[in-house]
């Protein structure tokens, strides 16, 4: 309920490229804010993969 205004809102875009992206993100998350998306999906694949019928 919290979000709601925001994403109503939106955020401002700022054009940059990828380079330039990935800089600023390291240095706000750090290495585990590069790594941790890639734990996280594959926790989730090995979920999804021993639902049965799915995996």
């Amino acid at each position: 309920m919290v979000l709601v205004p925001l994403a109503l809102k939106g955020v401002r875009y700022r054009p940059a490229g990828a380079d330039a992206m990935l800089r600023r993100n390291l240095g706000r998350y750090g290495i585990g804010g590069l790594i941790a998306p890639f734990i996280g999906i594959k926790l989730i694949d090995l979920l999804i993969s021993h639902i049965p019928g799915i995996g």
